[in-house]
């Protein structure tokens, strides 16, 4: 079969309608593995037990042996009591590469899998990104290769894409009772960048915040993910409006201490300027200030300060601010973060430097 993403692997699990005989999950991000393991515990077994889910390791302390795990994967039968998951954990580099018999005892198996019975190869290593490529390049694809069949799934760990990401945090916020807007996921993969898996990670602290209302918004994310209240943001595009270099420097240099990377304080303000470009435009098309707030999903404690912003900006000045911020977005992701501070904390003059055009 061919390879498959961590999250359409899900689904498959969860919409029950074929059986998995064997299943091999890689990736660098393999603590996503369990999650897989669990569900398929929880998906189809009526109640986990050491008849009915057993574990195997191949790591320093532990020798399994393929003819066991086969023997055992034999053994179950279509009675719902005496189906099985067996999970073979691959912990150490160099048990990923087969023996000739056992290569022949797992080939064997796969020419008819017990479909009573689910097994997966979990590799689960301790490594580097750097040195995951290799190993993935060296053992695992050749692994993947030998194993390859019409009952064998292939779940990459690291395949995940940002659509999947945001349907996988809304349905699992909405099992808390608590729901989620547009604005505040994409203000999520804003803060995150390509980093998906770190957003699982936030899924917790999103989940017990204390909310006023069971339901999370784009300043909601900034305080809960990033520590920093919305106010500080505000608070910066307060002084570039206002052009005052000192405010400026103090709320950048808060930032920075409070461990917010130059990349999301230039990422927020290019959407910030965006929004007030929408805003004008909206404004000229006679659009109510309430059904703008809601268009750009503009919190309402925030919608009065962001229209007097909106009302106060001229569109010359906006797109020649906007050009600066794309400038400073370019050269932060080609020079470094070191680089992109200095910019950041040239931003001001820059800004100052219009007025004499």
């Amino acid at each position: 079969m061919p390879e498959i993403s961590f999250f359409g692997f899900l689904n498959k699990i969860q919409n029950k309608k074929e059986n998995f005989p064997f299943n091999i999950l890689f990736g660098f991000n393999e603590f996503l593995g369990e999650n897989i393991i669990n569900l398929f515990s929880d998906t189809f077994l009526q109640k986990k037990s050491d008849f009915n889910f057993r574990r195997y390791y191949f790591d320093m302390e532990n020798e399994a042996g393929w003819e066991d795990i086969i023997n055992e994967a034999n053994s179950s039968s279509f009675f719902i009591q005496s189906r099985k998951i067996i999970a073979a954990v691959i912990r150490e580099e160099k048990k990923i590469k087969l023996l000739k018999g056992d290569k022949e005892i797992l080939t064997g198996y796969l020419k008819k899998p017990n479909p009573n019975t689910i097994v997966i190869i979990f590799i689960s290593l301790n490594l580097i990104k750097d040195d995951y490529k290799q190993v993935k390049k060296q053992k695992i694809d050749k692994l993947l290769k030998e194993l390859a069949s019409p009952g064998t799934y292939h779940v990459n760990l690291d395949n995940i894409r940002e659509t999947e990401v945001q349907d996988y945090v809304k349905n699992y916020l909405k099992k808390s009772g608590i729901s989620i807007t547009a604005s505040a996921l994409d203000r999520i993969i804003e803060i995150k960048g390509d980093d998906f898996v770190s957003i699982l990670h936030q899924l917790p602290k999103l989940e017990i915040a204390d909310l006023e209302e069971k339901r999370l918004d784009s300043q909601d994310i900034d305080a809960i993910i990033t520590g920093v209240e919305a106010h500080s943001i505000w608070d910066l595009t307060d002084a570039i409006e206002n052009e005052d270099p000192g405010t400026y420097l103090k709320v950048l240099r808060y930032l920075f201490l409070n461990g917010i990377k130059p990349t999301l304080i230039i990422g927020t303000l290019i959407t910030h300027y965006n929004k007030i470009f929408t805003a004008k435009f909206l404004l000229k098309r006679r659009f109510p200030v309430n059904d703008i707030g809601k268009v750009l999903q503009q919190h309402p404690y925030f919608l009065n300060k962001f229209m007097n912003s909106v009302k106060n900006f001229s569109e010359k000045r906006l797109v020649e601010i906007l050009k600066i911020i794309y400038k400073l977005d370019y050269e932060q992701k080609s020079s470094g973060e070191e680089s992109a501070r200095l910019s950041l904390q040239n931003f001001i003059f820059q800004i100052k430097a219009l007025r004499s055009r």
